[in-house]
């Protein structure tokens, strides 16, 4: 369910999940209840409300705060994906809108296990957790064995694949909402050191990160780079 940003370098313009492109999956978003989320509102806390399932059409981010005040960047939810609160809950991770964020809501009765939902966004269900399982362990090799660039051009080059290829023509990146803080709590890394890694990648040609947009100079030796292969994020669920 991965989609794009809109065309234009700008303020982004956001389409519908795509896995909802059809008219019969389309009316399948009519019994979920659409919720549009401004940019740093929160739409979980642990303990703050009840199960649901959200598809998300924007940037989030699921962080966690340590005892000592340390925020850690579980993970970036980007158009099209899938936050289960359950799970969300669990795990004591909070979720907060990175940018506008319009989500569809489908209630999880309790003391199910899961949504009752129709098998066609049940497939989805499963798919999403799954394709989250993935994103979640590379990110662990990513921290543990990875240096200081691979790590960050590691999740730039993810973040890229999962926001799709833009519309704008010559151009090789994508609208990208983080801060240097943000990227830094996802990777393990403070602010000044992110600042400082993309300095590195900029003088080396790779990439450049500028006013909120992510361009890529010279994927391919990025990628050769950091030994990223995006196999892993595979969005077909056959």
């Amino acid at each position: 369910m991965v989609g794009q940003l809109g065309a234009s370098i700008g303020s982004p313009v956001y389409r519908e999940p795509s896995s909802f492109d059809t008219d019969q999956q389309k009316s399948e978003l009519s019994i979920a209840r659409k919720r549009v989320f401004p940019a740093g509102s929160i739409l979980f806390e642990p303990e703050g409300r009840s199960c649901v399932l959200f598809f998300i059409s924007g940037w989030s981010v699921s962080r966690k705060i340590l005892a000592n005040g340390t925020r850690i960047v579980i993970e970036f939810m980007l158009r099209g994906d899938m936050v289960w609160t359950l799970s969300s809950d669990m795990t004591q991770e909070t979720i907060q809108a990175l940018s506008d964020v319009t989500a569809y809501e489908f209630a999880v009765p309790p003391g199910t296990r899961g949504p009752d939902l129709s098998p066609r966004i049940q497939q989805n269900f499963v798919h999403e957790m799954l394709k989250r399982q993935a994103r979640l362990t590379e990110r662990l090799a990513n921290i543990a064995r990875r240096d200081a660039l691979e790590r960050t051009g590691h999740l730039l080059l993810e973040l890229a694949v999962r926001a799709g290829k833009p519309d704008r023509p010559g151009f090789d990146g994508f609208e990208c909402p983080l801060t240097q803080s943000d990227i830094g709590d996802a990777v393990g890394l403070s602010t000044v050191h992110i600042n400082r890694v993309l300095k590195e990648m900029r003088l080396k040609g790779l990439l450049s990160f500028r006013n909120g947009i992510v361009e890529f100079l010279d994927r391919r030796r990025l990628a050769e780079l950091v030994d990223f292969d995006p196999g892993y994020l595979s969005t077909n669920p056959g």
